[in-house]
């Protein structure tokens, strides 16, 4: 339920910032700009430690991107080590061309969804 409170708050914000006619970089700080064409798959990759508890969750607008998957990795680590760092990586693939956001969530699911960091990268897709 909480999960689609904030996919739900996300949405808000891009629906707003169409509306208004202007980017949502306007108002908040953004990743750098990622571009992309009709088909093309894409990765965002940001640094995680899921033993803190806390898991990044992302929001997109499906009509213009998908989401082909999630996976973690570790560099160079013992399995025997607790607490290591993860990158995690989400690959997307854009289905139309136009300009969307990609929003990235940290969060602790349990804790009323509070978001503890949210990064948005700009995506522009063309034919």
């Amino acid at each position: 339920m909480k999960r689609y409170a904030i996919s739900a708050l996300a949405l808000a914000i891009s629906m707003i910032a169409l509306a208004l006619g202007s980017s949502v970089c306007d108002n908040a700080p953004c990743e750098p700009v990622i571009n992309a064409t009709v088909g093309e798959e894409f990765n965002i990759t940001i640094p995680s430690n899921p033993s803190t508890g806390f898991e990044w969750w992302t929001e997109f607008d499906p009509q213009f991107l998908t989401l082909v998957g999630a996976r973690s990795t570790q560099d160079n680590v013992s399995l025997e080590m607790v607490g290591v760092p993860e990158n995690e990586i989400f690959t997307y693939r854009a289905v139309i061309p136009g300009e969307t956001e990609v929003y990235l969530l940290l969060l602790q699911p349990w804790e009323n969804g509070t978001i503890a960091e949210r990064l948005i990268y700009p995506v522009n897709i063309a034919e």
